[in-house]
């Protein structure tokens, strides 16, 4: 059955295959089972090109959200943290790749400055794969057991009023997704925009 991660909450998760929509030119959508996450992340990010960024999105804290002066708006920071290698990339995932993955309030991506390609792991990990040419990674979501549709059913689609999906922010040993933005900030990442959850 479909896995969900720790601090994602889904209504119907029998509903949701392991499978990947391709829009040619642009992107892949794909439902992967939170146990694959983080090898195909691995695998994908250890294919690009060096150097590679990271992308870190996370909803205002509310002493910010109160300063954006809409109550009926919610926002979100987006962080970058440029021109880092592959092993630094490792190097944030062993420290904080637990977090960032079971995590329900976050959001992150990891891309190659040369070629623009990337993958963003989003709300309810629905992960996005950007590319020009995007079918040429049919092969590697294959190999993980994801197949092709043209129809890609995913949580979205399964929420209702009566039937919302829950996303959590998670916390191990004391340590959360804000207090991994604050490590990766002393290492250079910054705030580039905000913008509307």
């Amino acid at each position: 059955m479909f896995q969900t991660a720790p601090g994602v909450t889904i209504p119907f998760p029998d509903k949701i295959q392991e499978e990947f929509k391709v829009y040619d030119g642009k992107s892949i959508y794909a439902n992967i089972s939170f146990e694959k996450l983080k090898p195909m992340l691995t695998e994908f990010y250890h294919s690009l090109p060096e150097p590679l960024f990271f992308v870190l999105q996370l909803p205002l804290l509310m002493h910010e959200e109160r300063k954006m002066g809409d109550s009926n708006t919610f926002h979100q920071e987006v962080c970058y943290l440029d021109g880092q290698t592959k092993s630094q990339i490792d190097d944030i995932m062993e420290k904080y790749g637990q977090i960032l993955l079971e995590d329900g309030m976050s959001q992150f991506a990891v891309a190659s400055h040369v070629n623009n390609e990337e993958i963003f792991i989003q709300k309810y990990k629905l992960t996005a794969f950007y590319s020009s040419s995007p079918r040429r990674f049919i092969p590697f979501l294959k190999r993980y057991g994801l197949t092709e549709t043209d129809n890609l059913i995913t949580v979205w689609n399964t929420f209702s009023q009566e039937t919302p999906g829950e996303c959590r922010r998670v916390s191990i040993n004391g340590f959360d997704v804000y207090d991994v933005a604050e490590q990766l900030k002393k290492q250079g990442m910054y705030r580039a925009k905000i913008i509307e959850s």
